[in-house]
């Protein structure tokens, strides 16, 4: 959504300043790598090379990466040998000939050297597929051996797969015959789209467009004070697949809305900025731009040559030292095992290392298991993996209750999982995490059964100290249970603990009654002291009824109180 309403700001910037793209300070840069599509910076080298019309049953036998992808007849290269070229010299189409015919017969080249060249030609262009589908692959911080198979992957492998194909397998022009030249015709928008969207690619700014057209103007060599040379790049034609007007069998995933809508959109949100001095931050390059190039980031680089002349894929160098390939920590390994006639090869990087030539050094799967077990909850482990922000919000939530640090234990330890560039170095055997796990689950559910217990049993042991003392106490001394109706503090005073058997007739105000009604409270000194019964000593009041069976026992020393 961004992307687009920051897009037709840009659009109405361009009309009085240089290419500028906005600025989005709340986004977070996904996928977003240079160049961001697959084979887009040669794009402009296969539109300017000469292609010839073929047809998908002669291509199809010869292809291996992309013969599930390319479901049209195909447009071949033609490097330099013209297809269909006559065995005597003649071109193609010349000295009166007609297309399909060669002295008479069929469109068919003699003595295999036809079938010879689209085999060859086929098998180059479907190598180059691979190579870029590979390096992007890379580039999106996952390893590309484990992807070998594409139509079965994810959707944004699969995307990748097929924008590599799209690429280097045009469309034949519609009309034309089978051996005449045709232009090479670029993969539609509704590919690209698919990427982004499958990908999640995000730049944070409009940079990221299918359809474009992009000028810069560069020196030749570092300290060149003549003529700069403008360099011109464009995108994918604006047509959705499957069309005969641009490659690929690819519908949009999702349509996006209308321009007018989104020009309401940016009418509403214009009128209710009046007012309000903030400067929208833009910068002139675009952010995919400003990323280092992967091609040449893991280019590699002969002893002795030039930084200027680097190679793409360091297998591909005939009779270069092992120790040379892969950066001495791989091996070239066939990319299809099933063709030996194809020696298209890769690195296969050793255990603790990645990328295209085996320079980036993995993380370790039991240090990231041993995090995530013992410091998981604090999310020690995300932080080692290299996500910070999920990693944050597992310390606040300390493991998301439990649950999220258990889940982690068993993710990470089970199998290698991704860090942020790749995934992690197999370095774990599976009966190490198994057994751990196990003893790791017992311990806490011991520690667990422990502590309940524990705390069980003080809960019960408090419980029974609190009963006998007050049964200790209780067997000292009783009181009236309804003492306290006559305001005599409980029924007792305290003596401090004196046997005073002195009798104290004090005239008190009886609670509830007639005005002057009164009760005599006697004092008795000792522990224990009974009351057998409560007789009031008023003129207006019923006589009460003998309490002798209501006692109850009160824990205390000194003196009590008798109502009578």
């Amino acid at each position: 959504m961004y992307r687009e309403t920051a897009s037709a700001v840009s659009s109405a910037l361009r009309g009085v300043l240089p290419t500028v793209y906005t600025t989005n300070p709340i986004c977070s840069k996904k996928q977003c790598v240079n160049p961001v599509f697959p084979g887009l910076e040669d794009l402009q080298r296969l539109e300017q090379a000469p292609w010839i019309a073929s047809s998908l049953s002669k291509t199809a036998p010869s292809m291996r990466f992309c013969r599930n992808a390319v479901d049209y007849d195909p447009a071949l290269p033609a490097g330099g040998q013209q297809y269909g070229q006559q065995q005597q010299g003649g071109q193609y189409g010349q000295q009166g000939s007609q297309y399909g015919q060669q002295q008479g017969g069929q469109y068919e080249q003699q003595q295999g050297g036809q079938s010879d060249w689209i085999h060859r030609t086929v098998q180059r262009q479907d190598n180059a597929a691979a190579t870029t589908y590979y390096y992007h692959i890379y580039a999106l911080g996952l390893d590309a051996w484990d992807y070998q198979k594409p139509q079965y992957a994810s959707d944004c492998i699969k995307a990748v797969w097929r924008m590599a194909c799209f690429t280097y397998f045009p469309r034949a022009e519609m009309g034309i015959m089978e051996g005449a030249h045709s232009r090479y015709i670029r993969p539609c928008q509704s590919s690209c789209q698919n990427y982004l969207r499958t990908c999640g690619v995000e730049c944070c700014d409009e940079s990221v467009q299918c359809v474009f057209s992009h000028t810069r103007t560069i020196s030749p060599t570092p300290g060149y004070l003549g003529p700069l040379y403008n360099v011109s790049s464009s995108g994918y034609l604006p047509h959705d697949g499957p069309s005969s007007l641009c490659t690929g069998g690819a519908r949009p995933s999702a349509r996006r809305l209308s321009a007018g809508l989104w020009a309401l959109v940016i009418l509403v949100v214009a009128l209710s900025l009046q007012g309000c001095t903030y400067d929208v931050p833009v910068h002139k390059i675009g952010n995919w731009r400003a990323e280092p190039d992967y091609l040449i980031q893991h280019s590699f680089v002969a002893p002795g040559a030039s930084a200027k002349d680097p190679h793409v894929n360091s297998c591909s160098i005939k009779r270069l030292s092992e120790s040379l390939q892969c950066s001495g920590r791989g091996a070239c390994t066939l990319w299809v095992r099933a063709d030996q006639g194809n020696e298209l090869a890769f690195c296969k990087c050793d255990k603790y290392w990645a990328d295209p030539e085996c320079r980036t050094a993995r993380k370790s799967q039991t240090l990231a298991y041993l995090l995530s077990m013992f410091f998981g909850i604090l999310g020690a482990d995300k932080f080692y993996l290299g996500f910070p922000g999920l990693g944050i919000a597992k310390l606040l939530t300390l493991g998301g209750g439990g649950v999220w640090w258990v889940w982690d234990i068993i993710s990470i330890g089970s199998a290698p999982v991704y860090s942020h560039d790749f995934r992690v170095a197999a370095d774990l055997p599976h009966w190490a995490f198994v057994l751990s796990c196990v003893m790791f689950a017992a311990f806490l559910g011991f520690a667990a059964a422990y502590i309940l217990v524990v705390t069980y049993r003080a809960r019960k042991r408090k419980e029974a100290m609190l009963l006998a003392e007050q049964e200790e106490f209780g067997s000292k001394g009783q009181v009236s249970l309804f003492a306290d109706a006559y305001g005599t503090q409980g029924g007792y005073l305290w003596a401090g603990g004196k046997h005073n058997h002195q009798l104290h007739g004090n005239p008190v105000h009886a609670p509830g009654g007639p005005a002057g009604t009164t009760v005599t409270t006697r004092l008795y000194g000792g522990q224990g002291g009974v009351l057998s019964g409560a007789v009031p000593t008023m003129g207006s009041m019923a006589p009460m009824r003998p309490m002798n069976s209501m006692r109850t026992n009160v824990q205390a020393t000194g003196s009590w109180a008798r109502q009578v």
